[in-house]
């Protein structure tokens, strides 16, 4: 066998390596793109909730968000509001108490300088909350942002989803933008998180898969946090979606239920926060990478019905590729072949048809995947037309057109990340101080304009 036949299969090997992740995105993605939008029975019994704030400076916007829950229509009775204001140097704290409304709200301060992650603030409410009222007092808790803003149907929905999967498994919602409209980098991030929601979120519904917690917004039952929260890692909304599929439960998704987020509006906001992410990525891989790849090729005991075992393997499979960092990889194996294309002039005497054949093909590639994500793009403003407002179209024409270049920015900081040891937790300054009516009249109004071209 010569050099090059050697070459041709090592770059085969490669190549089916780095497009198997791909791949199953590519199925999740059709999958969520025609699977029809579960929806849960409504239910007249309303349990009672724990509803916990993380907020690090964010005396701006904290607030609003309180209005927001109070406003929501659920029994506000249901509703103990707890803000975990952690290492603030603002009024965070004051803010939240002066915004009390209806219903119990309760402020806990907390500072540690060497426990700065989303993390190790839920850890400590939760064993204020086990102190001061005891876990087991509530049904369950939803779990927030302090910048976020909710639609006045989210507990509702929430809670029919909670109860119809029988209280077992944690329930995640629809994640919008605050400022989708603001600047194309906004309408970015928007498309980021719609899409991982609409189209990631329902294929996994779909195939009976997990879905993933996407930061906040999300819901947990009583029994999976009566020993407290123990995700205090960078990423710890992923490393939790990973323990409790290794426990045989699934994240479901309620398409219905929905809520707003503040997304960064600069460049080096979005390199800063995005770095956290993938640097998060791979600490969860690294402390979950053994579980993880026995529960994906059936190396686990067979301790559940095979159904389950089946929906473990392919959560689980799910998400190593949530987790690995397949930018980097790829990356890496590029350099890779063109170092075996380059040391091929050792033993060929004519190699630049082999460097022409090699353009062509990373050209091919290139422009097929550029062309995928760009369709993905335009699939996101189309079937979340009624959902995604104040944006002109001049932003949506130029985030269409940058989207493959956002989703592929993910692959030099995934290389940063796996180089770069200190990633620190720093927050992102929120300045959209939109209150909770001028979200949801847009609703009302969108939700009647589809009623008027129905008929």
């Amino acid at each position: 066998m010569g050099y090059m036949e050697i070459v041709s299969i090592v770059m085969t090997i490669l190549g089916a390596i780095t497009i198997v992740f791909p791949l199953q995105y590519a199925i999740i993605f059709i999958f969520g793109l025609f699977a029809k939008r579960k929806t849960f029975p409504k239910t007249e019994e309303k349990l009672k909730y724990g509803v916990i704030i993380c907020a690090r400076n964010e005396e701006k916007v904290v607030g609003n968000l309180i209005e927001s829950i109070r406003k929501c229509d659920y029994p506000q009775d249901k509703l103990d509001v707890f803000v975990i204001a952690h290492n603030c140097t603002d009024k965070t704290a004051e803010v939240a108490r002066q915004n009390k409304g209806g219903g119990c709200l309760v402020v806990y301060e907390y500072n540690n300088d060497k426990e700065r992650t989303k993390g190790y603030a839920l850890k400590h409410v939760f064993e204020c909350i086990e102190k001061d009222y005891g876990i087991q007092s509530y049904d369950g808790f939803f779990i927030f942002d302090a910048d976020n803003i909710l639609d006045g149907e989210f507990f509702n929905k929430m809670n029919d989803a909670f109860i119809a999967c029988d209280k077992k498994h944690a329930i995640t919602s629809f994640r919008n933008s605050k400022n989708f409209g603001t600047n194309t980098l906004t309408a970015l991030y928007g498309m980021s998180f719609i899409t991982s929601c609409t189209i990631e979120s329902r294929g996994r519904m779909a195939l009976k898969s997990s879905s993933r917690i996407l930061g906040s917004g999300f819901l947990v039952g009583s029994e999976m946090v009566k020993d407290g929260w123990n995700n205090v890692i960078l990423s710890d909304d992923t490393d939790f979606t990973i323990e409790q599929v290794l426990q045989g439960q699934r994240v479901v998704y309620c398409d219905e239920a929905m809520y707003y987020d503040e997304h960064p509006t600069t460049l080096k906001a979005m390199w800063r926060q995005r770095l956290r992410w993938a640097k998060g990525a791979i600490i969860v891989l690294k402390h979950r990478a053994k579980n993880l790849f026995k529960n994906a090729f059936g190396f686990r005991k067979k301790d559940k019905k095979e159904e389950n075992q089946k929906q473990l393997r392919g959560s689980s499979c799910d998400l190593i590729g949530c987790t690995l960092p397949i930018g980097a990889i790829t990356f890496f194996l590029f350099i890779f072949n063109i170092i075996l294309i380059a040391l091929a002039s050792i033993f060929v005497e004519d190699v630049s048809q082999i460097w022409i054949n090699w353009a062509i093909s990373t050209a091919i590639t290139t422009g097929i995947g550029y062309v995928l994500f760009l369709i993905s793009g335009i699939c996101c403003y189309v079937k979340e037309r009624h959902r995604i407002k104040g944006v002109s179209l001049g932003i949506k024409i130029s985030s269409v057109l940058l989207w493959p270049l956002f989703v592929v920015l993910l692959t030099p900081l995934q290389i940063v990340a796996l180089f770069k040891r200190d990633v620190s937790w720093t927050p992102i300054e929120h300045k959209d101080t939109a209150s909770h009516e001028s979200f949801n009249d847009k609703i009302l109004l969108n939700e009647n304009e589809v009623k008027e071209k129905s008929k």
